[in-house]
């Protein structure tokens, strides 16, 4: 068997380490939560197997890709196809927003809102906008499970590492915040 097929000619053994990876950050995740309209497959193209992505339309075509590379592409492929889509398929139940303090400065644009979220299958994501006179941007970040296993000082060296320099969040303005360690379940 080539290098190339790590996983061997079993396009499931891809689309299970793709949902291993993905459940690192969403436990909660099962095949079901897949975007619907994806599939995959490890086909004869000539002499040679290729990795394949389906992509189905409203309309009943669909697209056929060629995956280059080797089995980690694929199954870096099939990763990024369902990330946002588990993600944004996974509602808001509760939120913590944090008091802006004064203008905050990200990048040139001002921080508008900094929350915290819980969501109907599980996880937390953090949510931060910003904008400056002419337009403005959002980004929201799931946090991995194992953000949550040690204290709250980890947790916040731990987010600050994760989350992009301009978004991450100043450690006293968050231990000053009455409720956010609560709220992410630290013990007081």
């Amino acid at each position: 068997m080539a290098k190339k097929f790590t996983y061997g000619y079993d396009v499931n053994a891809y689309i299970d380490e793709a949902l291993k990876r993905l459940q690192k950050c969403h436990p909660w995740v099962t095949l079901e939560h897949f975007r619907p309209e994806c599939s995959y497959a490890i086909e004869s193209e000539g002499r040679k197997h290729v990795f394949v992505s389906y992509f189905k339309h409203d309309d009943g075509t669909s697209d056929r890709t060629v995956v280059e590379g080797d089995g980690e592409a694929f199954i870096k492929k099939i990763y990024s196809d369902h990330e946002w889509w588990v993600e944004v398929n996974n509602d808001t139940t509760e939120s913590y927003c944090l008091d802006v303090p004064g203008e905050v400065d990200i990048a040139g644009w001002t921080l508008e809102r900094y929350e915290f979220r819980k969501h109907i299958y599980g996880g937390i994501s953090s949510y931060i906008q910003a904008g400056n006179r002419s337009t403005g941007g959002s980004r929201e970040f799931f946090l991995p499970e194992s953000f949550f296993e040690g204290t709250f000082d980890d947790f916040l060296e731990n987010y600050n590492n994760f989350v992009a320099g301009c978004f991450s969040i100043p450690v006293r303005w968050a231990k000053e915040t009455p409720g956010l360690k609560e709220f992410l379940g630290f013990k007081k």
